[in-house]
């Protein structure tokens, strides 16, 4: 095939320089020789030119650029696409001189062709009319094409294929006629030689037997069309059939002929109305990929997939399951099964025994209210889960069922009706990065925090009923982002992050704790405890009338010590607008004075510096120092002048104006 426009667009621009042949190397004109097209040498390495002439006005601009500047033994892939090609009727291609192999006329707005422009083009293979608004096949031009191999007539407004259509082209192996107007198609109309074809996104409601002779397919495409039973239409003796996409239809079964095609890799049938398998993939020794969502499938026999133990995705969302009746025991190779809104009320472990390479399990989104077994107990060391999806279901309890599951790495059990977690709910998962709990009615965690979860990194628990957090983390020693906002939450314990040390990619980093929307007290124990906190490395951010940026009050607070260093700084209500000039009196001002109550806000009074007023700072970032409980801010290096992201705004100069 042509190349991609885009690579087209960047054409190489190399010097022709000898003829092809033993020793002799490929040229390609110069662009100001054959402007305003361009050329490149073909990558495939078949010694072929590909020439770009886009949005041409005439066809005599495009005799004039190419006329005799290529070699008759250079082969060329030609490419007119976005023109018009005015007076092109009075032509043809061969007065070009060039040996054109490949020829493409996409977007000209062709509505009919003249036969004598394609006269004696016997060198083509590939011929792409793709994207213009021809009616007919241009049966009177293929004539002119007797070995065309590749032919591309999509999004045009062809209606029907006829015997005689491609009676001239017999050798083509691959046919496009996708997103027509196709609505009927003769029996004997297609070429004996197909490989490939493409009827998708027509009007067909029936394929007529215009498939069921031709043995060497491999590709079907038939989606998108009106056919509401394909029984009886395929190649009955094809050996060799590797693709069937038959997806947004009007099918009510699988044919039952593809258990006789043992060549089957991939199939897509989604979105039709399918009710059952009726086990047409039973013996599918070589199916990799099957994609089933969006039907009526109700029920799966226990030997559904029976011999179908290479098949790794499996995509059976969107029906109407009630039970997998053991069915998926033989897909030793499974990596992906959807099974998200289906009505499983539900789900044994037993279903995936033995099943190693499990990468996801969707289950969101049905019925389920029970998960029965554990791994241990059900299941043999070898099964392998990487990610379960569990969330939008009716688990009131996991009771368990989950400990030992090997490998696991992310579990969402979200959006469920969850009131407690025991510390056996999450034992032996070592390998789990993420859990998701949010959206259910959990009160505590502190049994969680007898279970040890060495790899877990993030978990979401926004959305529920917590009332505390008092000892949280204990058994999370990698823990980085902790979510538990919309809870009601009133306190945190100040052993909450001491055991928690957070890396990413080997680099130490920040614990982040959200609390958005909990009725968290804001006292002063609670901005110490936000000091203590930042000493080990954690964040606490959201909590309702306390914080409001999770950066830039410590940015701010920072920035504040820098400019009067002595003085330990420790947060003490919400971010405002910024700071504002203190109507006092400079002479009333002690020097000594360092912090100043005015009505309900703590404020930091600084020393008069470079002629400028004392400032209050709006919320107040200070308090008195106490001899006792005070935890400092770590010793800052002075910041060089613009150096830190808020210089610009802390300066004193600054500082001295109204905001």
């Amino acid at each position: 095939m042509l190349a991609h426009p885009h690579a087209l667009a960047a054409a190489l621009l190399c010097v022709l320089a000898g003829q092809i042949g033993a020793g002799a190397s490929l040229h390609c004109a110069l662009r100001r020789e054959i402007s305003p097209c361009t050329c490149r040498r073909e990558d495939t390495g078949t010694g072929a030119v590909v020439v770009l002439c886009q949005r041409i006005a005439t066809y005599q601009d495009i005799a004039r650029a190419l006329t005799n500047k290529f070699s008759p033994e250079i082969k060329i892939g030609l490419d007119i696409s976005y023109s018009e090609m005015i007076g092109i009727e009075h032509h043809s291609f061969r007065e070009l001189g060039l040996s054109i192999t490949r020829l493409k006329l996409n977007f000209d707005n062709l509505s009919e062709l003249k036969e004598s422009v394609f006269a004696k083009m016997d060198l083509v293979d590939y011929f792409s009319l793709a994207d213009n608004v021809l009616t007919e096949m241009p049966r009177h031009v293929l004539r002119h094409l007797p070995h065309v191999k590749t032919f591309d007539l999509c999004r045009n407004k062809i209606t029907k294929l006829t015997e005689e259509d491609f009676k001239d082209i017999q050798e083509v192996e691959h046919l496009v006629v996708a997103d027509n107007q196709i609505s009927k198609i003769e029996r004997h109309a297609l070429p004996k030689a197909l490989k490939h074809v493409h009827l998708g996104i027509n009007k067909l409601s029936t394929l007529n037997g215009a498939l069921r002779e031709l043995e060497d397919l491999e590709w079907i495409f038939i989606n998108a069309n009106n056919l509401k039973s394909i029984d009886n239409e395929l190649p009955l003796k094809s050996k060799k059939l590797v693709l069937i996409h038959a997806a947004h239809n009007e099918l009510q079964n699988l044919p039952k002929e593809m258990k006789f095609m043992p060549s089957l890799e991939s199939l897509y049938f989604y979105d039709n109305n399918i009710k059952y398998l009726d086990r047409a993939l039973q013996n599918a020794r070589k199916l990799e990929r099957v994609g089933l969502s969006f039907n009526k499938i109700e029920y799966l026999a226990s030997d559904e997939f029976a011999e179908a133990e290479v098949l790794a995705d499996l995509d059976i969302a969107y029906n109407q399951l009630k039970s997998l009746n053991g069915s998926l025991r033989p897909l030793k190779s499974l990596r992906y099964l959807n099974l998200t809104h289906n009505m499983l009320t539900e789900f044994s472990l037993l279903e995936i025994k033995g099943l190693k390479r499990l990468s996801v399990i969707d289950l969101s989104h049905n019925k389920i209210a029970h998960i029965i077994g554990n791994m241990d107990n059900l299941v043999d060391v070898e099964t392998m889960v990487l990610e379960l999806r569990l969330d939008h279901n009716r688990i009131t309890s996991l009771d368990g069922a989950l400990i030992s599951v090997h490998g696991l790495l992310r579990l969402n059990i979200s959006n469920n009706q969850i009131t407690h977690i025991t510390a056996d709910d999450l034992l032996g998962l070592e390998d789990l990065k993420l859990l998701d709990v949010s959206n259910n009615q959990i009160t505590s965690l502190d049994e969680t925090s007898k279970t040890f979860l060495p790899s877990l990194e993030e978990l979401f628990a926004h959305h529920n009923n917590i009332t505390g957090l008092d000892n949280g983390f204990h058994g999370l020693p990698s823990l980085c982002m902790a979510d538990f906002s919309y809870n009601q939450i009133r306190s945190l314990n100040y052993n909450l992050a001491t055991k928690s040390r957070c890396t990413i990619n080997g680099i130490p980093s920040y614990l982040k704790i959200f609390l958005q929307e909990n009725p968290v007290i804001c006292d002063d124990r609670y901005y110490e405890l936000l000091s203590v906190l930042e000493n080990l490395n954690a964040r606490v951010t959201g909590a309702a009338g306390c914080l409001t940026s999770q950066t830039s009050a410590p940015l701010l607070m920072r920035a504040l010590n820098d400019i009067v260093p002595e003085t330990p700084v420790i947060l003490v209500t919400r971010m405002g607008a910024g700071v504002r000039v203190l109507q006092d009196s400079r002479e009333n001002t002690a020097p000594q004075l360092a912090y100043r109550r005015v009505g309900p806000l703590i404020g930091q009074i600084l020393p008069d510096r470079e002629g400028g007023f004392p400032v209050l700072v709006e919320p107040p970032v200070t308090l008195p120092p106490s001899p006792t409980d005070v935890v400092k801010w770590p010793n800052q290096k002075p910041l060089r002048e613009n150096s830190h992201p808020l210089a610009d705004h802390l300066s004193l100069r600054d500082l001295n104006a109204t905001h």
